[in-house]
């Protein structure tokens, strides 16, 4: 399980500039795998936007088309 202090390590890296310094270090394969890290990334955040906004959509939507009628 990711932790919180483990992606705010990984945004610290990002912002620090650390991450493009060891990109450009690395071979064209290593390259491809921190390209592939972070289009895991985006991938995970939306799989986590469309469940939540599912569940949170069927809590609230239901209690706000209640209270309409």
């Amino acid at each position: 399980m990711l932790t919180i202090k483990r992606l705010r390590e990984f945004k610290e890296y990002l912002e620090s500039g650390a991450f493009i310094e060891d990109f450009e270090m690395r071979p064209p394969d290593g390259q491809a795998e921190m390209l592939d890290l972070i289009d895991l990334l985006f991938e995970t955040c939306q799989k986590a936007d469309e469940i939540l906004s599912s569940h949170f959509y069927r809590r609230w939507g239901d209690k706000v088309f209640k209270d309409q009628t």
